[in-house]
């Protein structure tokens, strides 16, 4: 008999309210995780690109982008090209999309002279759609 007593006292009521705390817990650690690898999504060559106020050019799809940076090297994608290799990729390039839109990212310490040498190697390779890529005027 005693035993049957204290079973009926500790018995216990079911609740019937959703326990938010582990799934706020989650919450915050998916959050703290994808603002850690945010920045890290970003790609390409590191750059100063200079503010211009110009109107914004919608995207083509697979643009090819060039970029020169503050040594005066020149990259496709992450790829160093020198300028043999640059016209070489880009009559590849050309031959296997003739509508190609070419994107020239500069470093804006980058003189007007190395900026034409890649484009004249551009228009070399027979690509005449060619833009330069600035950031807006704040």
């Amino acid at each position: 008999m005693r035993y049957n007593n204290y079973k009926k006292r500790n018995k216990q009521r079911l609740i019937a309210e959703i326990n938010v705390t582990p799934f706020v817990d989650v919450m915050l650690v998916l959050l703290i995780v994808f603002m850690i690898s945010a920045p890290l999504l970003k790609t390409g060559v590191e750059i100063e690109l200079p503010e211009v106020d110009t109107p914004n050019i919608p995207e083509k799809k697979d643009p090819l982008i060039i970029t020169i940076n503050k040594k005066n090297e020149t990259f496709i994608s992450k790829k160093k090209m020198d300028f043999e290799s640059l016209n070489n990729k880009l009559s590849e390039v050309k031959r296997a999309n003739p509508k190609i839109q070419v994107y020239i990212r500069a470093d804006k310490s980058v003189t007007y002279d190395v900026l034409m040498k890649v484009m004249k190697q551009i228009i070399d390779g027979g690509i005449t759609n060619v833009s330069l890529i600035t950031l807006p005027k704040k």
